[in-house]
């Protein structure tokens, strides 16, 4: 797999990842909301992670509503820009 496809790969799980908390991050960023660095920063961080496999088996057969799986490298991020 390519550099880009892989990226590309983390990024539709970083934004499914979020979509099922309730934060659509492509909009937070249009808004100013988050930085385009903050998002290409979860991303990496979604790069580093050893279970990609189990995160995209996870978004393929949950719900609209997912808990995150304790792994998670961007839960924090998630947790932080949930609506209070």
């Amino acid at each position: 797999m390519s550099y880009d496809s892989k990226r590309e790969a983390h990024t539709q799980l970083v934004l499914g990842m979020a979509d099922r908390q309730g934060l659509d991050l492509q909009e937070m960023v249009l808004r100013a909301e988050i930085s385009e660095e903050q998002f290409e920063l979860a991303v990496d961080r979604c790069m580093g992670c050893t279970q990609p496999d189990a995160c995209k088996c996870l978004l393929d057969s949950a719900g609209p509503a997912l808990e995150l799986p304790e792994y998670c490298r961007n839960g924090d991020m998630f947790g932080a820009l949930k609506p209070k």
